[in-house]
């Protein structure tokens, strides 16, 4: 019978899940860094980005109107999110959402 070396303490907590969640956490962070750092601060306490799923950027807005600024502002935001590498993002996807919390 064969038998597997003994994991390290290390890899052990490498592979966890709370390690993963982490690591989630830590990415949400940072695209909730650079929306801060992308578009105006009026805009950012009425949006949040909320994930990149493939390749698109996925933005909740508080209403109609924010959403509307976003989608003008693009360009601006997608040449800034582009800038990126590990996201890849190549599209935009603004949702409204009236209940957004500050």
């Amino acid at each position: 019978m064969l038998r597997k070396p003994p994991k390290t303490v290390q890899s052990l907590l490498n592979d966890s899940p709370l390690t993963r969640l982490q690591k989630k956490q830590d990415a949400q962070e940072q695209l909730q860094v650079l929306w801060a750092e992308t578009v105006p601060a009026d805009l950012h306490a009425n949006s949040r980005c909320l994930a990149v799923q493939g390749q698109t950027l996925i933005v909740i807005a508080r209403s109609g109107a924010w959403a509307t600024r976003i989608r003008l502002m693009q360009p601006h935001i997608m040449a800034k999110f582009s800038e990126l590498p590990n996201l890849n993002v190549r599209s935009l996807e603004v949702k409204v959402r009236p209940n957004l919390s500050s």
